[in-house]
């Protein structure tokens, strides 16, 4: 699947190089891009979509369901701590919301790429429906900074940890660093499961946006007196 979508924005970037300078051989593609496209297309409706609300409810699971992401883990949690490495159940917890990260950004360069199929060339006329998939696109890219944001937070989160255990190390008798640990864990333990619900949000928002734009973005020209999204 990731193959194919690499693959589709390899041939358009070539493309756009073989139209200015005329120095690509046509024989280099060897491949069918309209068949390209519609595997693309078959994807999206029929895997990917599917999927998102697939994993929202997964995420859902974990917050209300799943003893990890209950407030009573952090008892565990404490219990775990230790002054020369790293917490081994927040490590497990940061890896599985990881790869639901991993999952949103997959998923969401393929639903691009599954919009720029549907751009019409550019010409004047109804441009209502274009208006509309530039807007979608907008809204998907928002979705993925808010994701490398929190990814960027495991990062501050280890650097910390780190800092914390270099101290703690360096003056084991101050109490107060010890303290420190466990409230500097704590919040971390709570940002993840703000992470989850904030995830989940996203999934649902994004299955949510395509599925009521679903036909503008199939149709961008048949669309009249319409600027904004559903």
């Amino acid at each position: 699947m990731y193959s194919l979508t690499k693959k589709f924005c390899q041939y358009q970037s070539l493309s756009l190089v073989s139209h200015s300078t005329n120095i690509i051989d046509n024989n280099l593609f060897n491949f069918n891009i309209e068949q390209l496209e519609q595997s693309i297309k078959i994807d999206v409706e029929s895997h990917i979509l599917l999927s998102l609300l697939l994993y929202a409810k997964e995420l859902n699971e974990f917050i209300y369901n799943d003893e990890r992401f209950s407030k009573n883990y952090f008892l565990k949690i404490e219990n775990n701590l230790s002054n020369i490495q790293s917490n081994k159940l927040i490590n497990e917890l940061i890896q599985l919301i990881k790869s639901y990260f991993d999952k949103y950004l997959l998923s969401s360069i393929i639903i691009r790429c599954y919009i720029q199929i549907h751009v019409p060339s550019s010409q004047t006329g109804n441009n209502q429906g274009v208006n509309i998939q530039n807007q979608i696109i907008k809204e998907l890219e928002d979705m993925k900074i808010m994701i490398e944001t929190n990814e960027n937070i495991f990062i501050d989160y280890y650097k910390k940890h780190y800092e914390i255990l270099k101290y703690l190390n360096k003056y084991p008798s101050i109490e107060d660093y010890h303290l420190y640990l466990i409230e500097y864990e704590k919040k971390n333990f709570y940002d993840l499961r703000s992470i989850i619900l904030e995830l989940r949000t996203i999934f649902l928002k994004t299955y949510d946006i395509i599925i009521k734009n679903l036909t503008k973005i199939q149709m961008p020209r048949n669309q009249q007196n319409t600027s904004m999204i559903n």
